[in-house]
């Protein structure tokens, strides 16, 4: 008897161990991009800079750019669970990204002023956008499952390990992790190809509705705020002329992806 007790403490033993290196796996690719990328990063920053006086390329601007941008993000220190949760220099965080010098300083009070203050709907639309784009992954990476409270685009591995795993025995459906796993990898490079990266995009689309919050009511089907929450070049307006300048670059992102994916589902680019 102590004999089978000890054989099935061990396999149970493996079994979580088990459990537990799946779990690595899943997470080994997100390790992997977080450190080319700085590996990257790192490359551009101790690269010596040419002699001749020329200006940086822009594909190396661009990277010094993003490098920033990461960093502003890093320190916003989320709570990836909580998708409410405020950090207390998000505010800080938008007001370095629009007054970085004075040329943008200008250029962002002029944006500004194209849009009467009163207006609260467009600085949520910013964030509805982003929202929208979350939901739309998660969506798609979880098909069968209609409840996707406490879900979020940064816990995707988490939770297709949670998902799988049956909660009272802890037996794992291999064949449905692995059809998750493969259905979020093959968004992942959709997106990727369109210039989505998995390292900065999912903490700043949530930065972005935890900034601006998202729309309060559900637009009427039939009335012109309906049919420009639908059409991508109004969406592209609302945030160059709303978006801080050093954000735009990134939302813009965040909408073209939002769009590819509306195309290719058929369904309407925000759904309610």
């Amino acid at each position: 008897m102590d004999l089978e007790q000890t054989v099935a403490a061990l396999q149970l033993e493996n079994e979580k161990l088990w459990q537990e290196n799946e779990q690595w796996k899943l997470m080994l690719n997100v390790v992997k991009e977080n450190v080319d990328l700085r590996a990257r990063m790192q490359s551009f920053n101790n690269a010596p800079q040419e002699i001749t006086g020329r200006k940086p390329s822009s594909l190396w601007q661009s990277t010094l750019d993003d490098r920033e941008f990461i960093k502003h993000l890093k320190q916003t220190k989320f709570e990836h669970e909580h998708r409410t949760s405020s950090p207390v220099n998000f505010k800080s965080f938008i007001q370095s990204s629009m007054y970085t010098d004075t040329c943008e300083e200008a250029e962002c009070q002029s944006c500004q002023a194209v849009i009467p203050p009163e207006v609260k709907v467009a600085d949520r639309l910013l964030g509805e956008i982003a929202y929208q784009l979350d939901r739309r992954i998660l969506s798609h990476v979880f098909q069968g499952h209609k409840r996707l409270y406490g879900f979020t685009v940064l816990n995707i591995p988490h939770k297709i390990i949670e998902v799988t795993t049956h909660p009272l025995t802890g037996k794992v459906d291999e064949g449905y992790r692995l059809h998750l796993t493969q259905r979020h990898a093959d968004l992942m490079d959709q997106l990727n190809q369109l210039g989505y990266k998995i390292a900065l995009h999912p903490p700043f689309t949530e930065f972005i509705v935890n900034t601006y919050g998202i729309l309060k009511e559900k637009p009427d089907e039939h009335s012109t705020q309906a049919r420009d929450y639908s059409d991508p070049d109004f969406l592209r307006k609302l945030i160059l002329n709303t978006a801080p300048t050093k954000l735009q670059k990134h939302l813009l992102l965040v909408l073209t992806c939002l769009c590819n994916m509306a195309e290719k589902d058929k369904l309407p680019l925000l759904l309610w």
